[in-house]
This record gives C-alpha cells, sequence and structure tokens, in this order.
C-alpha cells in the first residue's frame, strides 16, 4: 500500500469521526453527519412523503381526519406515523406507517386522553411508537395482544420531564384520580429504582391498568405509590 493512500485513508478516517462527533452533539450520527436524515426524524418524515404520491395523500387525509376529530396538533400528527424507534432489536422495519382507515378512529380517545389531561401534566410529549403490524410487533417483543395492533395506544416520552420516577408517580396518580371511567391504560418500560432521565411510557384507552418492565401488573410502578 502506498504512503498516498494511507494518507488518504488516515484523512477520511479523521473527517468520519469528526463528522460522527459533531452530528452526535446535534442529535444525529452518521447519516445526519454525512447528508442522510436521522432514521424517525422529522427530515426522515418529508423524504418519506417525497417517495410516493400515496403516502403525501394519505397523510393529508389523516392530517385532516385528526382536525374534524379537534385532535390535530395534540403531539405532531406525522409522529402518529413512526412504527417504532427503538433501533435496538434488528428487525426489518418501515419508519412510518399510515395505519389502514378502518382504525383512525381507534387513536382519537387516547389523543383526547393527552390533550386534556396528560399534557397539562407532563407537557409536551412525543410519539415513539404508535401503530404495529402483526409481524413487526413480533419482531420487537410486543405483546400478542398488543393495543398497538389496533392502532389503540401510544408509546411516549415526555422531554421536559427529568425525573422518571418523579414523572410517573404523576401519571399514576393522574390515573388514579380518572379512575375506571376513563378506562386509562398506564405502562413503562423502565426500572423505576434505577436512576435517571424519564423514560419510555405507554398509554391507552382500553382498560384500567399498569404494567411495568417485565409487562405484567407486579412490576408497576404505580405499586411505588400506593
Amino acid at each position: 500500500m502506498t504512503r498516498r493512500v494511507l494518507v488518504f485513508i488516515l484523512l477520511f478516517a479523521t473527517v468520519a469521526v469528526a463528522g460522527w462527533y459533531y452530528a452526535r452533539e446535534r442529535g444525529g450520527g452518521l447519516a445526519a453527519a454525512f447528508g442522510r436524515p436521522v432514521p424517525y426524524s422529522q427530515e426522515a418524515f418529508t423524504a418519506w412523503l417525497r417517495e410516493d404520491p400515496a403516502n403525501r395523500e394519505g397523510f393529508r387525509e389523516f392530517s385532516q381526519f385528526l382536525a374534524e376529530k379537534d385532535v390535530s396538533g395534540v403531539v405532531p400528527d406525522w409522529q402518529l406515523l413512526r412504527t417504532d424507534a427503538n433501533l435496538r432489536r434488528p428487525c426489518e422495519r418501515p419508519q412510518f406507517l399510515l395505519p389502514p382507515r378502518s382504525k383512525w378512529n381507534n387513536i382519537v380517545p387516547p389523543l383526547e386522553l393527552l390533550r386534556d389531561w396528560v399534557i397539562p401534566e407532563l407537557g409536551k410529549l412525543e410519539v415513539i411508537s404508535s401503530y404495529r403490524t402483526q409481524q413487526f410487533n413480533s419482531c420487537i417483543g410486543g405483546a400478542s395482544r398488543s393495543k398497538h395492533l389496533g392502532f389503540h395506544a401510544l408509546d411516549l416520552i415526555a422531554p421536559e420531564q427529568q425525573d422518571k420516577r418523579e414523572m410517573f408517580r404523576r401519571l399514576c396518580a393522574l390515573q388514579s384520580d380518572l379512575g375506571p371511567g376513563k378506562r386509562m391504560g398506564l405502562g413503562a418500560y423502565f426500572r423505576l429504582d434505577i436512576p435517571g432521565k424519564a423514560g419510555r411510557f405507554h398509554i391507552d384507552t382500553n382498560g384500567y391498568r399498569s404494567w411495568g418492565y417485565s409487562y405484567d401488573a407486579e412490576s408497576s410502578g404505580c405499586r411505588l405509590f400506593r
């Protein structure tokens, strides 16, 4: 290998590392550093819209539906098409997926719950996961009867909350105050006994219940606050 080639390789590696560091500080990765959208980002969603006129038309109709139901903008409408922004499992996945029209009504009650109760308590919310196909849900280890399959549920984070224990205490108190009538399902996918920033949680309106990291009531963080 010639000296010129070695110099070129070293230069390329230096640029790549510098790009990765810069992109990491800006919230991206190598994809962001080299001009490709960060997966699941709004930029990636814009690229998804450009890929196919059917994507654009479908999202336009979905946004209009949300507006008619008075739930547009409760969370950014485009985030409701995120499949699951957890990249730890090597599953074949579309980043964005428009649920079948027959299921659109199912997401209205959870959005109303977020609008009227959860957001006033926690502030801004970001959707991490919404509708899933059966195949994708199985691959990522979702429950066989997951409410995501019917577009009844959302997994979320609350960026303004810095203490996940305190955040979940407030969610549990809210669920208790609302009572069984609101049918609020509440799940946490993190350990409350491990300090750290606020983690990912689940909201649906398909039954008054709570669960934790082991997907059962015994691990529910709400048991700590009774």
